[in-house]
């Protein structure tokens, strides 16, 4: 049996690999991933461990979380691979108490010797780090139940849910453990505040939804049921792409979507209306973005499928059937094993409202009467259908059958609707990815700064009684400054920063041109009724909506990052030749923050005068009749072998619209204003380009401005023994306790 021991640091984004007790080697598969964040290539260890052990048996020590753990055994675990695997645990140091550690360290330093250490900028870049928030977004489109969701996870009624379309603000409510009721300030379309915080309650929220001046609600109060863990949680409730009152809030739901920074999406679908066309268009972004990033872009995507207990379980439907119906649907986008949630959003609202005494209206009794169904019939057990490790699911269904022998029917019905299991996944996305970040993040900002005072005391005392060290780094410094006045590398990156070009980014904008085009294929042919122009326009409409966002937003990354990282690449490299010179690491660079671009489609045209101009009435057959033969009579002999009667067919005026030619004068400004955008877009490129270009630039002599400060002090010491003496002198005294904080910070990223 081969033995593999891997350990991974989350933190640090490390791992480290031996089979049988050999590290691998840089020859192994396995070799570039060793900095990368496991869940990226997880799904690729298996075949590659299959590989390189070539064993029939192998055997996996993992030193990790326990999270990491359970990613790892379920990927290892559900393989079908032809080979048999063991998999144990070695616990790890989990971040529980990191930030309680992280907090008495930076006052620890905020209380040592060197003045320096205490600066407002490190104070203030700390705060923001642990500060930095987390943010949940719930996405839906028309009649998903997505206001009932979020009202079940706040356990009250507190965001208005008649119906989807009265969503009309973003919402954003921020996690703030233990607050009792909740307060809510409201702001425009430009962020400007309306009504100044006060304490809200679902009449109120309601009036605000209602108030067309109102388009954000930030909100503070409880969400009782997910663990923040230090995540600084914000769930986010977003109007459906097609119910929003400005297309400000439906590239809101695209922004999210495709975020770098892979915040969590909780997508509601109703398990009875599926295929809706408002749907087909956000489920298109979201194949991409699952398509990059590996299983972490993937767990970011929660689908809840709501109402599933509106499917007769007791007849011939089937809940393994209705998902796997769902999974295919999916998987028409490109969707492979998505995380499907199966819920009862109404049922867990109804029983939360219960348990916390809220009187229930009598629909509401008639939902809560129903809990035994959840309690009796197993197919209901909804937690067994949920995307969770096997120990995680195993705890829920622990509690609900500890709930069943304490006879709380109600808490066990709870816990079958499937929401409790949402919640879970919730809180291990945060532990897993939102925690770790923020533990790393708040480490790395005044790690620089103390790890500078260590290197340059080193420096110090390696030439303290080396006068030919001395002189060699002092010479050392004359090379810098001659390097620095004759400034060769230094135009040798200004002439890389200036040959910076957006011509290489314009294969993403073909790909635009070609998405443009496939949505704006309207259905149509040369004889269509009315009522056939009206609902095809009608569906066209909101696809031209949803790709417009889709669209701005993807114009809105181009602009915005892609020549802005090109730049920060080349700084970092001019930065690194400087380090080598200095051998000092304490060197950094701003980060540049373009200007957010907007694409703006016009007004779209008048349809219903489309159709007047391409209407035509024409003459068709709707039915027959008989006519009778009048001219047949008895007395009429000659008469007596004709027919008694014929049918004949009853003609009417019929309204007809050539439809080819109503969608062919439609799109024709639509698909100009969209072409419009793309070129304004490139225009767009080429100014950001010249403004991040003099940004970078000017940061680049800033560089030179602190490189030449540190010469010269270093120059004045290595030139002076008594000054180098007496800096020595009083930093030895402050060492010690330096040494002993870089200890206890390196110990905080380590598990």
């Amino acid at each position: 049996m081969a033995q593999v021991f891997f350990k991974y640091n989350p933190y640090k984004l490390e791992s480290f690999i031996t089979y049988n007790d050999k590290s691998i080697s840089e020859d192994s598969k396995l070799y570039p991933f060793l900095n990368e964040r496991l869940q990226v290539w997880m799904d690729r260890l298996v075949p590659i461990l299959k590989e390189e052990c070539n064993d029939d048996a192998i055997h996996i020590r993992f030193h990790g979380t326990f999270l990491d753990y359970q990613d790892l055994y379920g990927t290892v675990m559900e393989t079908d691979e032809d080979v048999s695997f063991t998999i144990e645990h070695i616990p790890a140091e989990e971040s529980t108490d990191k930030f309680r550690e992280l907090t008495q360290l930076f006052d620890e330093m905020l209380d040592g010797p060197f003045d320096d250490l205490k600066d407002e900028q490190i104070q203030e870049n700390f705060k923001k780090a642990l500060g930095s928030e987390f943010e949940v977004s719930v996405i839906a489109t028309m009649s998903s139940g997505k206001s009932t969701l979020i009202n079940a996870m706040l356990g009250q009624e507190f965001v208005p849910a008649k119906n989807e379309a009265c969503t009309a603000t973003i919402t954003r409510i921020r996690d703030t453990d233990g607050m009792t009721g909740f307060t809510a300030v409201c702001l425009d379309k430009d962020k400007n505040v309306l009504l100044e915080e006060q304490y809200v309650d679902l009449e109120m929220m309601k009036q605000f939804n209602e108030n067309e001046g109102i388009s954000y609600i930030e909100v503070n109060g409880d969400i009782p049921f997910i663990h923040t863990r230090k995540a600084n949680l914000i769930m986010v409730d977003t109007p459906g792409p097609n119910n929003s009152r400005n297309s400000d809030h439906r590239d809101h739901t695209y922004r999210i979507i495709k975020n770098e920074a892979k915040p969590m999406v909780l997508y509601v679908l109703n398990a009875t209306q599926l295929a809706t066309d408002d749907d087909n268009n956000l489920l298109r972004s979201v194949a991409e973005a699952m398509s990059v990033g590996g299983k972490q872009s993937k767990d970011r995507f929660i689908f809840a499928v709501n109402k599933i207990d509106q499917y007769d379980t007791e007849r011939s439907d089937s809940i393994d059937d209705a998902l796997k119906n769902i999974r295919e649907y999916l998987s028409q986008y490109g969707i492979e094993n998505p995380n499907v949630f199966p819920i009862s959003a109404e049922l867990a609202k109804v029983i939360r409202l219960y348990q916390r005494g809220v009187a229930l209206t009598r629909k509401q009794e008639k939902t809560l009467a129903d809990y035994d169904l959840f309690n009796d019939m197993p197919q209901l057990h909804l937690t067994q259908y949920a995307k969770l490790p096997e120990a995680r699911k195993k705890e829920i269904e622990d509690r609900a059958r500890q709930a069943r022998q304490h006879g709380n029917v109600y808490e066990e019905a709870l816990i079958h609707t499937g929401v409790p299991a949402i919640e879970e996944a919730i809180n291990e996305y945060l532990e897993k990815y939102a925690v770790t970040a923020k533990v790393k993040n708040a480490v790395d900002t005044f790690r620089k700064k103390v790890e500078e005072k260590r290197m340059l005391d080193q420096l110090l005392k390696e030439i303290e009684h080396n006068h030919g060290e001395q002189e060699k780094l002092n010479e050392r410094m004359k090379h810098v400054e001659t390097q620095l006045s004759e400034g060769k590398a230094m135009e040798k990156f200004k002439e890389k920063i200036q040959s910076l070009s957006f011509d290489a980014k314009n294969s993403r904008i073909k790909d635009l041109r070609k998405k443009i085009e496939l949505t704006l294929k309207g259905k149509s042919s040369e004889k269509m009724t009315v009522n056939e122009v009206e609902a095809a326009i009608s569906k066209l409409i909101r696809s031209i909506h949803n790709l417009q966002s889709d669209v701005t937003t993807e114009l809105e990354k181009l602009v915005n990052e892609e020549l802005r990282n090109d730049a920060e690449r080349l700084l970092g490299e001019y930065t690194s030749y400087i380090q080598s010179l200095l051998q000092d690491n304490d060197l950094s660079v701003g980060r540049y923050s373009g200007e957010s671009r907007k694409f703006v489609l016009g007004d779209l045209p008048d349809g219903d005068d489309l159709i007047q101009a391409y209407k035509k009435t024409e003459k068709e057959k709707v039915g027959e009749e008989w006519v009778k033969n009048e001219n047949k009579k008895f007395y009429k002999p000659w008469t007596w072998f004709q027919k008694s009667g014929e049918y004949k067919p009853i003609y009417e005026d019929r309204e007809y619209v050539n439809g080819e030619m109503v969608f062919d004068e439609y799109l024709k400004p639509v698909r100009g204003e969209f072409y419009e955008n793309l070129d304004y877009a490139e225009q767009q490129l080429k100014e950001e380009s010249k403004k991040l270009k003099a940004f970078f630039l000017a940061e680049l002599n800033k560089l030179e401005q602190v490189i030449k400060k540190k010469v010269v002090e270093l120059k004045t010491l290595t030139g002076d023994s008594r000054a180098l003496e007496s800096r020595i002198n009083e930093d030895r005294q402050k060492m010690a306790w330096l040494n002993s904080f870089i200890m206890k910070l390196d110990s905080i990223l380590e598990i």
